[in-house]
């Protein structure tokens, strides 16, 4: 059966409708013009006489491979349509085409394929991943723009992105306190503090945490920071895999979340026999930014700055955690 890699098209027109009603749809058709109002029509998001509006249009599985002419015109709200705006479009067979090497460097381009570079793992056509720089100690302190691209199996290189940074001098300090913890952040050095010595072989440290007596509720993330003999404090992070106690807790195996990483919102699949009291979300400091106790399926998190966050879900006798990253 043939297949083609191209499904939508996105494009950009302007279009000028002879009335001084508003325009409230457009519809566009392909090779065939099926008559006005007859083809695919959709609603204009914001009507006013003069419109510049991006369109999505689905392209067919069963159209053939090659040149096509995209139409679509515009009607306002009095019934009238505008003329007719054409666009030649091409239809690509599709191809496995895997992105399989990055590259980076600092301020001035060394050309493509001769500049730092860093593995892509795994290689496949969509990726998200970090990589590490390396800064040389000939660059000078202050702020810089560090570039990058990636490569696909055939040897076509990506657009160059950029960020910028600042290098510093990074003074020679050790880690002198630790303090965790959970949910309500008291402030640096007002929570639960840890005196340490020296770190274990593989310059880690490992200390108790005091739970309170009785049976213990699975209530809170922890929260953890660590600071150095300068009073400078880390950044506070969150332990990247959470375990619920209770051997009958099924609520963190049994709740899938997704898509994770999300843009706009996320899906809970939920089983029947569960239903959830509570669902909440922390950002990355402990301050909780969503809260619901509704039982709902779908969480509207589009108000969310872009980072990684802490969903808690919870039942009348469960609890299950889960790290979720907002694009």
């Amino acid at each position: 059966m043939k297949q083609f890699i191209i499904t939508v098209l996105l494009l950009t027109i302007a279009i000028h409708v002879h009335s001084q009603s508003n325009t409230v749809q457009v519809e566009y058709f392909l090779d065939a013009d099926s008559g006005f109002g007859m083809n695919t029509v959709l609603d204009i998001a914001s009507p006013d006489i003069d419109i510049t509006e991006a369109v999505l249009a689905d392209i067919p599985a069963s159209t053939s491979v090659g040149y096509h002419k995209l139409y679509i015109r515009a009607k306002d709200i009095d019934g009238n349509w505008s003329h007719t705006v054409r666009k030649n479009i091409e239809i690509f067979a599709p191809v496995e085409n895997n992105v399989i090497e990055g590259e980076y460097f600092i301020d001035l381009d060394s050309e493509f394929g001769v500049a730092n570079t860093f593995n892509i793992n795994p290689q496949t056509q969509e990726i998200q991943q970090e990589f590490i720089a390396q800064i040389l100690q000939t660059v000078t302190l202050g702020y810089h723009k560090l570039y990058g691209r990636v490569k696909d199996a055939y040897g076509n290189w990506s657009h160059t992105f950029r960020k910028n940074i600042e290098v510093y001098l990074n003074p020679v300090t050790n880690i002198v306190e630790i303090e965790y913890f959970f949910e309500d952040d008291l402030q640096f050095g007002n929570n639960t503090l840890v005196a340490i010595d020296e770190p274990d072989v593989d310059g880690t440290w490992t200390f108790d945490i005091s739970y309170p007596f009785g049976e213990y509720d699975f209530e809170d993330v922890l929260f953890v920071r660590v600071k150095d003999s300068n009073e400078n404090w880390s950044i506070t992070t969150i332990l990247d895999e959470i375990e619920v106690l209770g051997v009958e807790d099924n609520l963190q195996r049994e709740v899938q979340v997704s898509p994770n990483p999300f843009r706009e919102s996320i899906y809970l699949e939920i089983p029947n026999y569960l239903e959830l009291k509570s669902i909440m979300v922390f950002d990355i400091s402990g301050k909780k930014v969503y809260s619901s106790s509704n039982y709902l399926r779908k969480l509207e998190l589009s108000n969310l700055q872009a980072g990684t966050y802490i969903l808690r879900l919870s039942t009348e006798k469960q609890k299950a955690i889960f790290k979720i990253v907002k694009q």
